[in-house]
C-alpha cells in the first residue's frame, strides 16, 4: 500500500537537524560542526586531582544528577563513563558536558592507561578538600584498573590521579535539546546534551520565526538547562545558537524547535527515543497509526521506491508520537519519520536528497517489535504519589501495544489501570499504596500476559525508571 511520509529534518549550513518528539519532555536534535579543539597533549598538560567513586561498584553514579541528564548517563554515548565534579569542574553547572582524560599511577592496581569521562553531576561537601576532585561512577573508576583488579582499586579510598581536559567526540550522535515539561508560549527551557568539542556551553540564545536579526539571550537555569521568559507568546519555529565556553565558537541550530511544538510528544517515551534500543529509528503516526495512543510502541517495516534516492530496502520504525494535522490527516496512513529513519530509506550517500524530496510514497507492513537484550521498563511519572501512580511502559517485544495494564501493591489484588492516550497508564487509588508492586501486562491483539514481579520497589521514587526481567 502506498502512503506518504514526511520527515522532520532540516539541512542548514551543512548541519543536520534531526527532530523527534516525546511526551514527558520533547527532544530536538542537530549535528554541529566538529570544533578545532585538540584532544592530544603532551605529558606536561597532565595535572593532579583526587578521585573517589559513588553509586554501585559497576554502576553509573546516579540518574538524578545535578546536570539533568537523568538515566541517559547509563546509555550510549555516555555508557556510564561519567563523573560528578567538585566546584572547579562542575562550575555551578557550566561544566556539565565537559570531557576529561584521567589516569592513575599511585596504586599497584592502576593500569596507568587513560580513560575519558564526562561531567554529568555535582560533588558537594565531600569534594571540597582538594582543588580538583572527580567523584566517578563505579564503572569509570574501575576502568582505570589493571584488568581483574578493579575491586582492589575501588577499595583504595581517595585516589590521586592525573587529568587533562579533552575534546568530546560523540561519534554518530546529534546534539539533543530536551524541552522542559513546564515550557509554554511564555516560558521556554531546554537541556542541552551530547555537545562535541568543548562540551561546555557558555551561552545559549533563541531566535523566533520572522525575526532574522534578534537573538534573545537565555539564562543559565541549572545544570545543563537554559531558560527564557518572555512577555509575548513565542513564535515558532525557534532557532538556538550555542556559544562554547572555552573556544567562544558558535553553532546555530536553525528552526530546530518546529512550529506546533509542544512540551511533550504524545507517547511519553522522553529522551529514550534517541537511545538504545530505539536508536532514533522512530516515527510519529497519523490518526490510523497513533490510534488515540493505542498505537504507541507498535513497530512497522517501511520501504520507499517512489524516488530515485530510495534504496528499496525495508527499515523498521517504532511509533513514538502523534502527527495530528496537515498531511498526516489528509492521507489514510501517514508516517512522520525522524530524520535518521528517513535517511535510512535512502541509497548510500543519498540521504540528503531523499530528505529534501518532501512527501515520499512508501509501502509498509506491521512487524513484530524485537528489542534484543532489553526487557520491559517502567518510567514512573514525576507527579506520582502513594495515592496516584502513573508510569510509561517501554520496550514491549512482539505486538508492541497493550490491551490492559494492572498493578498489584504489597497487599491486595491486581487493580486495573487507565490508559492516558499514550504509553502511560495511571491509577487513582483513593488510599495510600505500598510497594513493591507487581505489574501485569496484556498484549494488544494476541492477549498474551506477562507479570513483572516486584518491578517497582518499596522505596520507589517519582521520575525514575525501573527495569523488569520479563518481556513478551
Amino acid at each position: 500500500m502506498a502512503i506518504l511520509v514526511l520527515e522532520r529534518c532540516y539541512m542548514i549550513m551543512n548541519l543536520l537537524f534531526v527532530l523527534t518528539f516525546v511526551l514527558l519532555h520533547s527532544a530536538h536534535c542537530f549535528n554541529p560542526k566538529r570544533l578545532n579543539v585538540s584532544a592530544v597533549a603532551g605529558d606536561s598538560d597532565w595535572s593532579l586531582a583526587a578521585a573517589t567513586f559513588y553509586g554501585l561498584p559497576t554502576g553509573y553514579g546516579t540518574d538524578g544528577g545535578a546536570c539533568g541528564y537523568k538515566n541517559a548517563v547509563a546509555q550510549a554515548p555516555f555508557s556510564s563513563m561519567v563523573s560528578a565534579g567538585g566546584p572547579s569542574l562542575y562550575k555551578s553547572g557550566r561544566g556539565c558536558g565537559a570531557c576529561y582524560q584521567i589516569k592513575c599511577t599511585s596504586n599497584q592496581a592502576c593500569s596507568t592507561n587513560p580513560v575519558t569521562v564526562v561531567i554529568t553531576d555535582e560533588c558537594g561537601q565531600g569534594c571540597l578538600t582538594e582543588s580538583v576532585h572527580f567523584d566517578l561512577s563505579g564503572t569509570a573508576f574501575g576502568a582505570m584498573a589493571v584488568p581483574g583488579q578493579d575491586s582492589q582499586l575501588r577499595n583504595a579510598g581517595v585516589l590521586q590521579i592525573l587529568y587533562r581536559k579533552v575534546e568530546c567526540n560523540y561519534n554518530g550522535e546529534t546534539v539533543v535539546f530536551q524541552v522542559d515539561g513546564g515550557s509554554n508560549a511564555y516560558y521556554f527551557a531546554a537541556l542541552v546534551e551530547y555537545v562535541n568539542g568543548d562540551g561546555e556551553i557558555g551561552q545559549v540564545e533563541l531566535k523566533q520565526a520572522l525575526d532574522s536579526d534578534t537573538w534573545l539571550p537565555m539564562s543559565h537555569s541549572w545544570g545543563a538547562v537554559w531558560k527564557l521568559e518572555v512577555t509575548s507568546p513565542l513564535r515558532a519555529p525557534l532557532s538556538l545558537r550555542l556559544t562554547y565556553l572555552d573556544s567562544g565558537e558558535t553553532v546555530v541550530a536553525s528552526d530546530v524547535i518546529p512550529a506546533g511544538w509542544q512540551p511533550g510528544g504524545a507517547c511519553g517515551y522522553g529522551v529514550a527515543v534517541a537511545n538504545p534500543p530505539l536508536y532514533a529509528m522512530v516515527s510519529a503516526g497519523g490518526p490510523s497509526l497513533f490510534n488515540n495512543g493505542k498505537g504507541c510502541g507498535t513497530c512497522y517495516q517501511i520501504m520507499c521506491t517512489g524516488n530515485p534516492a530510495c534504496s528499496g530496502s525495508p527499515i523498521t520504525v517504532t511509533i513514538t508520537d502523534e502527527c495530528p494535522g496537515g498531511p498526516c490527516v489528509s492521507e489514510p496512513v501517514h508516517f512522520d519519520l525522524s530524520g535518521k529513519a528517513m535517511g535510512a530509506l535512502a541509497k548510500p550517500g543519498q540521504a540528503a536528497q531523499l530528505r529534501s524530496a518532501g512527501p515520499v510514497s512508501v509501502s509498509y507492513r506491521r512487524a513484530a517489535c524485537l528489542y534484543q537484550g532489553t526487557e520491559i521498563a517502567f518510567h514512573v511519572d514525576a507527579g506520582s504519589t502513594p495515592f496516584y501512580v502513573a508510569f510509561v511502559v517501554e520496550y514491549e517485544n512482539g505486538e508492541g501495544d497493550l490491551a490492559s495494564v494492572e498493578i498489584q501493591p504489597a497487599s491486595g489484588g491486581f487493580m486495573p489501570m487507565q490508559e492516558m492516550r499514550s504509553a502511560e497508564w495511571k491509577l487513582n487509588s483513593g488510599g495510600p499504596l505500598s510497594g513493591p508492586f507487581n505489574i501485569r501486562l496484556t498484549s494488544g491483539e494476541s492477549r498474551k500476559v506477562v507479570v513483572a514481579q516486584a518491578v517497582i520497589p518499596a522505596d520507589w521514587k517519582p521520575d525514575q525508571t525501573y527495569r523488569s526481567i520479563v518481556n513478551f
